[in-house]
């Protein structure tokens, strides 16, 4: 049996082989398209490539998105600290999954300062991010 055998060059050949091996080189071609896909679309590096490379190719965190991620903490911090206790408390309160009305019905407040508090709040976050 003949197949087609494209090499690094680029250029494609005809290769007799038997049955087996271009079973083999068939399934091994449509197994590296797959992986090339879910890699482009997916993710910067894919599951398989443990499979493939090794250890060293698999999807780990980088050095670049640790860093990016540490910078995005610092700054999501620093703007965390421009809140007033009140804010980051009703805030924490929000974020739990609590609405404005149980917020205001937990600290006995009025609806209006509940909700201006935590506008007010996001506000502060947004301008420092």
């Amino acid at each position: 049996m003949f197949i087609e055998y494209e090499l690094a060059d680029g250029t494609i050949v005809l290769v007799e082989v038997d049955e087996e091996t271009a079973a083999f080189l068939r399934e091994n071609d449509r197994e590296t398209r797959n992986a090339d896909r879910r890699e482009r679309y997916h993710a910067p590096y894919h599951l398989d490539a443990l499979d493939y490379e090794g250890d060293a190719y698999a999807y780990h965190e980088t050095p670049e998105r640790l860093c990016i991620r540490k910078e995005d903490r610092e700054r999501l911090q620093q703007a965390v600290d421009l809140l007033t206790p009140t804010q980051w408390r009703r805030m924490e309160m929000l974020m739990d999954g609590m609405s404005i009305h149980q917020i205001a019905a937990e600290e006995e407040a009025d609806y209006a300062s509940v909700y201006e508090s935590i506008q007010a709040a996001k506000k502060k976050i947004k301008k420092s991010l």
